[in-house]
């Protein structure tokens, strides 16, 4: 049986419960974690468009974190690997067990589960097996995951930016978390966060409009010979990615899902 988990963020539990109940929109399962104001509501999806468009009328005010569909009525941690990397999401905030990547478990800027961040990573790791990046910028971070994984796998000094300010609170949660705060450096911003020819390999997980526009930006902060994972688009799109990087090279590629990651080096 599927269900449909949403989470909510709340400091007043007991009154959504009960606009719930009068609303005939109990869950079948619910589980607080007061430490983070965060409320897990589960239901089964017979119907999950329908339940979500009533529980975004019968909480309008509310700020719905994340929905997902699950074959797991119960609330679990979640722990997922790729190549040398496990990312662990707790429940509750708790450092993560020696090697892993804590992750707050939540969608909302970044799982990991995706597949265009797994292809970011993908090339991510693959580049690590070639050469250290000793200087990352992380642009677009959201939750921090591609900066976390840069970090474990060895780069010195990471900048990680996002316009969003919740990403960015996001981030700073997840880089404390895993003990990197003196190696990477979350800044609210853009591409002017960066300076020119500074970083070694440039981290790009974002939309194919955002990726179009930016990438002449992206060549420049890039040190001489360094590298651009560039993914969030389709392989149907990757003429579009390239008509606007005409002096770089495709080192290497990714897809999954129709989703496509890139590996560029700039002449």
């Amino acid at each position: 049986m599927s269900y449909l988990r949403v989470k909510i963020r709340t400091d007043d539990p007991e009154r959504l419960l009960a606009i719930l109940e009068k609303q005939a929109l109990s869950p079948l399962k619910a589980f607080h974690l007061p430490e983070e104001n965060l409320f897990y509501l589960t239901y089964p999806a017979e119907d999950p468009h329908r339940l979500l468009r009533k529980l975004l009328k019968a909480l309008p005010q509310a700020e719905f974190e994340e929905t997902e569909l699950t074959e797991e009525a119960e609330v679990k941690p979640r722990r997922f690997q790729l190549g040398s990397l496990v990312f662990f999401s707790p429940l509750e905030p708790e450092p993560s067990p020696q090697g892993e990547i804590y992750l707050r478990s939540s969608l909302s800027f970044g799982s990991g589960r995706h597949p265009t961040t797994k292809l970011c990573l993908k090339l991510m790791l693959e580049k690590f097996e070639e050469d250290r990046a000793a200087r990352v910028f992380d642009l677009g971070c959201g939750s921090g995951i591609l900066s976390l994984a840069a970090a474990r796998l060895g780069a010195q000094k990471v900048l990680a930016a996002d316009i969003d300010p919740r990403a960015c609170r996001e981030a700073k949660h997840n880089v404390e978390m895993n003990a990197f705060s003196d190696r990477i450096l979350v800044v609210q911003g853009s591409l002017p966060a960066a300076r020119p020819g500074t970083f070694d390999l440039v981290l790009a997980n974002l939309t194919i409009g955002t990726i179009t526009a930016l990438a002449p930006g992206i060549k420049e902060v890039l040190a001489p010979g360094g590298l651009a994972i560039l993914s969030g688009f389709s392989v149907a799109q990757k003429g579009e990615v390239l008509a606007r990087t005409p002096s770089a090279s495709v080192v290497a590629e990714a897809q999954e899902e129709g989703w496509l990651a890139l590996a560029l080096r700039f002449l």
